[in-house]
C-alpha cells in the first residue's frame, strides 16, 4: 500500500505540466495506470482473503448454534409427545414461548410434461401461452435512421427510441510479460 502511495506522490512530482507533450509522456501515464491497476488488484485480493476468513468463521459459529438448537428442539419434541399424548391440545404454551404440532398440507409433486398434455386435452383454460418479441431478430432485420428504427418494408417501428451516444474514451493497458 505504501508503494502505491509513493508511486502516486512521484507521479505528481514528476509531471509538472498538466498536458502530455509526446508519446513518451502518454506511455509513461499508461505505465502509471498499470501500476495503479496492480495496486487495485492487490487490495481486492487482500480484502477477499479477509472476507473469506470472516465468512468461514461466521458459518462455523452459525452451524454450532444450529446444532445446539436442533438438540434442544429434540428435547422439546420428546416432552411434547408425553405432555400432549392424551390431550386434545396440539401445543404447549409457556412464558418463554410455544411448541407443539401443526398439521401440514399434503406435499404434491407433478410432472409438467404429462400434466401439460392432460391440460391441453381436458382443461385448456389452465394452459398458459406466453407471447414476447424476438428483440434480437427484430433488431437484426431493421436499420437505424437518426432517431428511428425502420423495418425491411420501410416502416418506422413504434415504441422504439433511438438515442445516439458520444464515443466513449477507453484505456487498455498491456500487462508486463
Amino acid at each position: 500500500m505504501e508503494e502505491l502511495e509513493k508511486s502516486l506522490a512521484e507521479a505528481m512530482e514528476n509531471n509538472n505540466s498538466p498536458y502530455l507533450e509526446n508519446d513518451a509522456d502518454a506511455d509513461s501515464v499508461l505505465h502509471k495506470i498499470q501500476r495503479l491497476n496492480r495496486g487495485i488488484d492487490y487490495v481486492r485480493k487482500i480484502a477477499e482473503q479477509q472476507i473469506q476468513k470472516i465468512v468461514t468463521w461466521r458459518e462455523e459459529q452459525i452451524a454450532n448454534r444450529q446444532e445446539a438448537i436442533a438438540s434442544e428442539q429434540n428435547l422439546l419434541q420428546l416432552y411434547a409427545e408425553n405432555r400432549l399424548k392424551n390431550s386434545k391440545r396440539k401445543s404447549v404454551s409457556l412464558p418463554s414461548g410455544k411448541f407443539g404440532y401443526r398439521k401440514q398440507p399434503p406435499k404434491i409433486t407433478h410432472d409438467d410434461t404429462i400434466l401439460l398434455a392432460f391440460a391441453k386435452e381436458a382443461a385448456p383454460q389452465f394452459v398458459k401461452i406466453k407471447e414476447s418479441v424476438d428483440w434480437a431478430g427484430l433488431k437484426k432485420s431493421c436499420v437505424i435512421d437518426q432517431d428511428k428504427m425502420i423495418d425491411e418494408n420501410g416502416e418506422v417501428l413504434p415504441g422504439i427510441t433511438v438515442e445516439q451516444q458520444e464515443p466513449k474514451f477507453y484505456v487498455d493497458t498491456k500487462e508486463d510479460e
